[in-house]
């Protein structure tokens, strides 16, 4: 059969391929003999109209497209118009919005056939056997569907052994040039690329849906595999591969093991990976930045310790504070994210938060207005105090739409603004200029980004902005 598989119409800077769909293509192209091909549309920045013609030129048996909650009505309209101008076409889908929502999906879309809830590497082939044999696809595992007005659903699946799967099929998206810019300021040069490690989280932050995704069942591929992996990238012209675990630095042993491994190979490469600030040893990261882990992303979130328990983070401020400077020792490029908004916090507490990011000086960071998303813990327990709507499950909610906490949204959106002013502020000192130096020096990432920005009008058009929302912070204190 004529297979496509598609990522949702958006806009986005953050040109990462679509690690899950290059995985399923991979498992069809192992098992079956299927026409399989992927279309990135979010980071081609297609429109839905273009999406539509593109899916209309292919005319596939099966068309799959991967949602998220941000971008679900987007992907609903798309596929309600493929199945307008192609009737014929076979349509499901999949993703962490579909499987928390494949039963409201099916119903309220019966243009949708099939919805594959978890991962669906087994899944998708299994499917495909079932669709060309016209047979019920009841056995699926993670399958949901509507039958004559009856809903049928089984568990999410998940993939026990990680090295029995194919690697992803990059060549399926060759075309297409990945990277990360942030305000038009490109922040990665050379060929990239994305690479899973693991699969799951075994912890459970209540604006988080990972872990309900995986059934907090956190797996491994072997070191040997990931090496076998990245030293492909690598012959492939790859310089930089960001790892997307939830958790890479769960099991510090494993991940000596991986940069033992990376040195022994010659692998030079550039990797970013995500960690735990209950994780960040001094030992392990200076291995990690030796085998050229040159960024890591912690989850900060709060300086406020009860804001942290109302997330169910597990960490505490002092264990970031150590994180940042242990991962800075090590010459790592340290980014951090932060929450605004949970019920419990004061106006007191935000405004540590604040002080917060500008203690730490980490060299990136991200804001956020806390969301309540459809299979996280905080959508449940909103769902059962009767605040979600109706029709709520379509779209993604900030939390002011919910909690009358005392912070309304442009309160919250101009905390967000003095997050990143204070980060911007944090650096404006001999002593920090001395430690940007440094990272200059035994950074490699840092020192490519730096330079060749310098000229960016971008950079200043930047500073230029957060000069203004400063004052304009100040005039309404």
């Amino acid at each position: 059969m004529k297979v496509l598989f598609s990522t949702p119409p958006g806009n986005t800077a953050e040109k990462w391929p679509p690690l899950g769909l290059l995985y399923l293509a991979a498992s069809l192209k192992r098992h079956r003999s299927d026409d399989v091909k992927v279309v990135d549309a979010f980071c081609m920045n297609l429109t839905k109209v273009e999406l539509v013609k593109l899916i209309k030129k292919e005319n596939p048996d099966i068309l799959g497209l991967n949602t998220s909650t941000h971008s679900f009505i987007n992907s609903i309209e798309v596929l309600q118009e493929v199945s307008r101008v192609l009737p014929n076409t076979t349509i499901v889908m999949g993703g962490y919005h579909a499987t928390f929502a494949a039963e409201q999906i099916l119903k309220t879309y019966p243009f949708v056939n099939y919805v594959i809830k978890g991962e669906g590497d087994r899944a998708i082939v299994e499917l495909l056997e079932c669709i060309e044999n016209d047979i019920q696809p009841s056995q699926v595992e993670g399958i949901s569907f509507v039958d004559e007005d009856h809903y049928f659903t089984n568990p999410p699946a998940l993939i026990k052994n990680l090295d029995n799967l194919a690697f992803p099929d990059r060549n399926l998206l060759k075309d297409v040039e990945y990277g990360y810019t942030y305000h038009n300021i490109p922040l990665m040069f050379g060929k990239l690329t994305t690479m899973s490690t693991s699969r799951g989280c075994p912890f459970g932050c209540s604006y988080c849906s990972c872990a309900s995704f995986s059934r907090r069942n956190l797996r491994y591929r072997s070191a040997e595999n990931v090496i076998h992996e990245m030293q492909m990238l690598s012959d492939d012209g790859f310089k930089n591969v960001v790892i997307v675990d939830d958790n890479f630095t769960y099991r510090p042993e494993r991940v000596e093991e991986i940069c033992e491994l990376i040195k022994e190979e010659r692998i030079r490469m550039k990797f970013y990976c995500e960690g735990r600030v209950d994780k960040a040893f001094p030992d392990l990261l200076k291995k990690m930045k030796n085998a050229g882990f040159d960024v890591i992303y912690f989850g900060a979130e709060s300086r406020s310790k009860h804001a942290l328990d109302y997330y169910n983070k597990k960490i505490t401020p002092e264990q970031t504070m150590k994180a940042v400077e242990n991962a800075k020792k090590a010459n790592m490029i340290v980014i951090t994210s932060f929450i605004l908004g949970a019920p419990v916090e004061s106006m007191e507490d935000l405004k540590k938060t604040i002080n917060f990011i500008h203690q730490l000086k980490p060299h990136g960071i991200q804001m956020n207005i806390l969301d309540i998303l459809i299979g996280t813990k905080l959508w449940e327990d909103m769902s059962q105090r009767g605040k979600i709507g109706p029709e709520d499950w379509k779209t993604n909610h900030h939390i002011y739409e919910y909690e009358d906490s005392g912070h309304n949204r442009n309160e919250l959106e101009k905390l967000v603004n003095q997050g990143y002013k204070a980060h911007f502020d944090s650096w404006k000192n001999k002593k920090t200029v001395v430690e940007l130096i440094n990272l200059i020096l035994y950074n490699q990432t840092a020192r490519s980004t730096i330079f060749n920005n310098l000229l960016s009008p971008h950079i200043w058009k930047s500073i230029k902005e957060l000069e203004t929302h400063k004052r304009m912070d100040e005039t309404h204190l």
